[in-house]
């Protein structure tokens, strides 16, 4: 019994996924993120997977398009193509309708440079039209490789003596299949390691939304599966509902449990000769010619989209509203036919991969599809394709041999019928998840934790509650030496200014200024002493008048720089560069995406923190209309819902953050962007100082600091802090610390 066990381990290569698809998430549940590192392998895996893709696309598609008479040719693509045509436009619907479906789970997430990416310029013609093939091939924008080799495909039909070439580009398939077979036999190895590390490393806030999207994918197939495709055949020809799933069960559960259609193709072909035989016997003369459609439109599904995997373009929504965040409307006709022309010939990893990328979403979550799609995904999408290859043989051979009635009565009840469903599963999936689960939203929490990141055993340092006695100051000194003279550095920093500048729930100052100060106090072997600013002494004067009377030795909250602030202080070299945006409330978003539709908007009140005349003008000259009105303490104007304000000015790197304490709110930049360099302020025309500050800041940018504290606390890169996350070994046996 065991060995039977073990040799049927051994040679079905199904099995072995599923039993590693187990063991991959047991392992991560029980490691947790010890077991990080196997990532790796699971990359490794996908690239192996990703390499032969494109040439096989290619060789594929022309290989398929070149052996086809003009008349097959020609079947295909006018009865077939109605009929695929509209499944594609079915599916894309339901890819519309499945954002409906997410549940109002309070999100937001840290800034992201994919925020400044521009969208909306898509070349779509440069997207599907190459002008050099080879350029889209290195550069993997499958819709261009497609549309190059259905051309070249279609231009072979019509050729003479074709066939020499034909066989080579058999052959050529042929060896890159062997690639893929070789490499398929390392599913079980790339899968374990692909699960072992998602489990062991996504947070558990992560795995509730997971369940959204399975869900409601799960729903969604089997309602395509087994009521509309199947109805709509029966709708239209003479078959019955009933004896469509009767003859058609043995294929597509076979399909379900291996997740691979190629293997039940065959089977589907004689099954749809059997069922439309009763019809062909009507007419012995013409039997095999009303049947033989069915050979021809079974492998064309397989090669074309089909709807099962195009019900995977909803991951795409899905991994923005992961993220805080959704697909825009603008967004969504670019998204759609990118997508749809990408799935005729590549893979489901290289197509997300691409996708991820043009709608400027972390390719990060490329790994969260894979994990998706080996759990439950691409078992319900194969069931779903197996269907679709079904429905486009019977409709097509139907609408050949003339066999399609329009019966008004059964279309308007499938209509009906659908559209109800539609809506019980959407609008069910939606509320269940609103109302009956609970989601916790924590990310306030990861903003409010954070310690310090560089600075562990941090130097002598005082923190005062607002400004001090002011230091003396020697005119005839540079700063810098009487510093060094006294051993102290006084660094002022704005409050409250998330997240530069704040105190976390241990009531600890962090943040990237405050960490930028600490370090440069550190290198200097200086005591620290840490002064608030409000917000308002930001503007020129008070900043000027601060340092000249010793309240402060240095300004460290970055401001912008600008002409008129450089004649009265010195600034710094540039530290970052800050974004133009808004913080609005969520539903109005849309309305802030472009300078363009904000010069629309009749009355546009606006909140600014402290009084930037260069900045004042600048919004003036962009949106000549909005009222600029200066503010005082943000946190005040959220709680209070923006009372008579349209949004706040900020920087997009500050706003984030606050998205986090106020999820309610989101961030909005304009398009094109505008970005600011941003600096600390010294003293003015105290080059010894600036020298010093300036060197010591270049070599902060050269050896990583600077980047690693942007990416700690300005886009939220935080694991090197967090707590490993729940594991059995380290929270159940106690056995890792």
């Amino acid at each position: 019994m065991i060995e039977k066990i073990i040799k049927h381990i051994r040679e079905n290569l199904s099995t072995q996924i599923l039993i590693s698809m187990v063991l991959g998430v047991i392992t991560g549940l029980f490691f947790g993120q010890m077991i990080a590192w196997i990532g790796v392998i699971g990359d490794a895996f996908i690239r192996l997977f990703q390499m032969p893709v494109i040439p096989y696309i290619m060789v594929s598609l022309l290989g398929s398009l070149g052996r086809l008479s003009s008349k097959e040719a020609k079947a295909i693509f006018l009865q077939g193509g109605a009929f695929l045509g509209l499944f594609w436009l079915i599916i894309l619907l339901i890819v519309i309708l499945f954002p409906l479906g997410f549940p109002n789970w309070k999100s937001a997430s840290f800034f992201s440079k994919s925020l400044l990416q521009e969208s909306g310029q898509m070349d779509i013609v440069g997207l599907f039209i190459p002008f050099n093939p080879f350029d889209a091939m290195a550069n993997a924008i499958i819709p261009s490789v497609v549309m190059f080799s259905v051309a070249l495909g279609l231009a072979l039909i019509s050729l003479q003596n074709k066939q020499t070439t034909l066989e080579v580009l058999a052959t050529l398939e042929k060896s890159l299949m062997r690639i893929t077979e070789t490499v398929a036999k390392l599913t079980p190895i790339g899968v374990f390691a692909i699960l072992a590390s998602a489990s062991g490393t996504l947070p558990l806030e992560a795995f509730g939304r997971l369940q959204v999207y399975i869900i409601l994918q799960a729903l969604l197939s089997l309602m395509l599966s087994f009521w509309l495709l199947p109805a709509l055949v029966a709708a239209l020809t003479p078959l019955k509902y009933k004896e469509i799933l009767l003859a058609y069960r043995t294929p597509l559960l076979t399909a379900f449990a291996t997740a691979n259609l190629l293997i039940v193709l065959p089977l589907i072909i004689d099954r749809s000769k059997q069922l439309l035989k009763p019809f062909a016997e009507a007419n012995p003369e013409k039997q095999r010619e009303m049947t033989s459609p069915i050979e021809i439109f079974v492998p064309a599904s397989f090669t074309l989209p089909d709807m099962g995997r195009l019900i995977s373009l909803s991951f795409i929504p899905f991994a923005a509203w992961f993220g805080g965040s959704s697909l825009s409307f603008e967004q969504y006709p670019t998204f759609l036919a990118a997508g749809l022309a990408s799935f005729f010939g590549g893979d489901g990893v290289t197509i997300m991969r691409f996708l991820l990328t043009l709608m400027r979403l972390p390719t990060d979550m490329l790994q969260l599809y894979i994990t998706l799609d080996q759990i439950s995904v691409s078992r319900f999408g194969t069931l779903l394709a197996g269907m679709n290859a079904i429905a486009l043989a019977l409709l097509g051979t139907a609408s050949i041999n003339r066999l399609i009635r329009i019966r008004r009565r059964q279309i308007i009840r499938f209509s009906l019928i659908t559209s109800l469903m539609l809506l019980i599963i959407v609008g069910g999936v939606h509320s269940f998840f609103t109302f009956f689960v609970t989601n916790t939203y924590s990310k306030d929490k990861i903003l409010e934790n954070l310690p310090l990141l560089r600075v562990r055993n941090s130097q002598e340092v005082e923190v005062f509650l607002g400004l001090t006695t002011p230091l003396e100051i020697d005119e005839t000194k540079s700063r810098i030496i009487q510093i060094k003279e006294r051993k102290v550095l006084r660094a002022c920093y704005y409050n409250n200014d998330y997240p530069m500048a704040y105190l976390n729930r241990q009531n600890e100052l962090v943040g990237f200024d405050i960490e930028m100060a600490h370090i440069f106090a550190k290198d200097l072997g200086l005591k620290l002493e840490l002064v608030p600013l409000e917000i308002k002494s930001i503007q020129l004067d008070r900043s000027a008048y601060l340092i000249d009377q010793g309240y402060c030795d240095i300004i460290m909250g970055a401001i912008a720089m600008t002409p008129e602030r450089a004649l009265n202080i010195s600034f710094s070299l540039s530290v970052l560069k800050y974004t133009l945006s808004f913080l609005v409330h969520d539903y109005r978003q849309e309305k802030f995406k472009s300078w363009a539709d904000l010069q629309n908007i009749s009355q546009l009140r606006l909140g600014i923190p402290g009084r930037v005349p260069y900045y004042e003008a600048k919004l003036k000259g962009l949106i000549p209309q909005a009222e600029l009105v200066e503010t005082g303490d943000i946190r005040g104007l959220l709680n209070g819902k923006l009372e008579g304000l349209d949004g706040l000015v900020g920087a997009a790197e500050s706003n984030s953050a606050w998205t986090l304490l106020y999820p309610n709110y989101s961030v909005a930049i304009p398009k094109p962007i505008v970005a600011v360099p941003v600096a600390y302020i010294l003293p003015y025309d105290d080059q010894p100082f600036l020298d010093v500050f300036n060197t010591w800041l270049q070599l902060k940018k050269e050896d990583g600091t600077i980047t690693s504290l942007y990416d700690y606390w300005i886009q939220g890169k935080t694991g090197a802090v967090e707590p490993p996350r729940w594991s059995i070994i380290r929270n159940v046996l106690n056995w890792a610390k």
